[in-house]
């Protein structure tokens, strides 16, 4: 922002100290609800930095969705930042047991969460984060413009009663890495992520053993998790190879050698990081129908969306095997990701909310 010409003052807090004796369990407890330190300093910085817009991210745990009253009722117009499902779900994951949940979407005080301990498995730890989504409601539909990661994010606000035209669908960016084409459209297939259940890692294995692709291409898997012992106990004629947890660095260099990015999530990811960074380096992603992911990805131009069964997905992958398929899907990617996720694209709708924000001023009472 300051790159495109704003003065910017920045309020943030590490919510580690959570885990450390600096703050009291007691007003860990309440700050999801209000927090006197996070009003105090947003108050300071209002005096003192007067802004004419002000832009909210993951309020919780540290600062309260308090900070929002507060601009307001200076007269600051609000835009906030939607990466998750916070405003309405205790989780932030709309994913529970193993399947996806809309238990509290429309509850009036999130009770299903409380009972199922939704909020860091603990139903003692889920109430103040449950009482501060009652008790804020009023407190986000205030916000003047809710900048959602993706389209589907954009259709659950609307779907918990977010008025539909505050709502701008602002995607997350990564930097081009500018690589010069090499005609290489890579070998095998990359997973990368945390090894787990919601990540869809049982599934992609399943799938993977059902698609018969290990006859001739590999899949590599790079991450770890509780599901690590399992990825390290597949039959080598399933060639797939366990890499273990990466730097950035070194993932970005397995990623330029694979054909093609797996993302087979089970849960409703709001966005789809990997798929943006495959797209970035011209690679095409299979991905599954779930949360925002299908948006990320044209079916058969860019890459493979699949349900989130292991017969569809091993039909996908049969279909991504096919290197003249995925070389021509992997430059479409890439003309994709400059069309709608480089950080100039990201950062001009941030611009230009942000300014009618700040010129308009809030027009809410």
């Amino acid at each position: 922002l300051r790159d495109l010409g704003w003065d910017v003052e920045v309020l943030s807090a590490d919510s580690d100290v959570i885990n450390s004796e600096e703050v009291s369990l007691a007003r860990v407890a309440t700050r999801p609800i209000h927090s006197v330190h996070g009003v105090r300093r947003v108050n300071d910085a209002i005096g003192r930095f007067r802004p004419h817009v002000a832009l909210v991210e993951n309020l919780f745990p540290m600062h309260s969705p308090s900070a929002i009253r507060a601009l307001r009722k200076a007269g600051v117009p609000v835009a906030a930042g939607v990466r998750s499902y916070r405003m309405w779900c205790a989780a932030s994951t709309m994913y529970r047991a193993g399947s996806p949940c809309r238990g509290c979407v429309g509850s009036l005080a999130n009770a299903p969460a409380i009972r199922h301990g939704c909020y860091q498995g603990s139903p003692l730890r889920t109430v103040p984060m449950a009482v501060s989504l009652t008790v804020h409601r009023p407190t986000f539909r205030a916000i003047d413009a809710f900048l959602a990661v993706t389209e589907h994010v954009r259709d659950e606000l609307i779907a918990a009663r977010f008025p539909a035209s505050r709502i701008v669908v602002r995607p997350n960016f990564v930097p081009d890495p500018a690589l010069p084409p090499t005609g290489d459209p890579g070998n095998g297939f990359l997973f990368a992520g945390r090894l787990s259940e919601e990540k869809g890692v049982r599934l992609m294995l399943d799938a993977w053993e059902r698609s018969g692709v290990w006859k001739t291409d590999s899949l590599t898997i790079a991450g770890s998790g509780e599901l690590e012992d399992l990825v390290r106990a597949q039959r080598p004629e399933l060639q797939v190879k366990a890499l273990g947890l990466l730097d950035h660095e070194t993932l970005m260099v397995r990623l330029r050698e694979a054909a093609v990015m797996v993302v087979p999530s089970v849960w409703p990811e709001p966005f789809g990081r990997g798929v943006i960074e495959a797209a970035a380096a011209g690679r095409p992603s299979l991905v599954t129908r779930s949360g925002g992911l299908p948006s990320l990805v044209v079916d058969g131009s860019t890459g493979w969306i699949a349900d989130a069964h292991p017969d569809d997905l091993a039909r996908e992958f049969r279909r991504a095997a096919d290197p003249a398929a995925n070389a021509a899907a992997g430059v479409n990617a890439r003309a994709r990701y400059l069309k709608h996720y480089t950080r100039e694209v990201s950062m001009g709708i941030l611009d230009v909310t942000l300014r009618r924000l700040a010129i308009r001023g809030s027009d809410l009472p």
